[in-house]
């Protein structure tokens, strides 16, 4: 199984820049996991782009990586406890504020849909979205627990929103 991480947000703004936090890690947390004897294999091929603000310019790569699954990163408001993660199903995107793009994510996925078995958009709610600002702590430790849980092949347990 492939699975595709999208990063999105813009790394300036504070916990905007959880989605590309998320893919730099993931790229390299996952190349690691079931190097050495002993250690817990990863059950499927990861692959993570950091999209920054324009996941559009990426559409080539979806095409030609063709995921099992294409998970999308990115901050979120989401009305929940800062550094809560959610996964956010279709019909509830354009209900919920997503961090800064150039086209709305809700029309990007209807344009990848068909690229990928699955899509999933993955919520962070930040804390702070402040032009130079760093991550907030609790947003980064979210996006190490969110790190975890895919390269592990468990995102599966992440939450929808509700």
């Amino acid at each position: 199984m492939t699975v595709l991480v999208l990063g999105v947000g813009n790394s300036l703004n504070g916990d905007d820049g959880i989605g590309p936090y998320v893919a730099t890690r993931v790229a390299a947390a996952c190349s690691a996991v079931g190097e050495g004897a002993g250690e817990k294999r990863r059950p499927h091929t990861v692959v993570a782009l950091d999209c920054g603000t324009t996941p559009e310019n990426f559409t080539a790569v979806v095409r030609r990586e063709n995921p099992d699954v294409l998970v999308i990163v990115d901050a979120a408001s989401m009305e929940l406890a800062p550094g809560e993660i959610r996964v956010i199903p279709p019909e509830r995107i354009g209900l919920l504020t997503l961090s800064t793009h150039s086209i709305p994510l809700s029309l990007f996925i209807t344009y990848i849909e068909g690229l990928a078995s699955a899509v999933k958009l993955v919520g962070v709610q930040p804390v702070q979205m402040l032009l130079g600002q760093p991550l907030s702590d609790v947003v980064r430790e979210a996006g190490e627990a969110l790190v975890g849980l895919i390269c592990e092949g468990r995102l599966d347990e992440v939450a929808l929103i509700e």
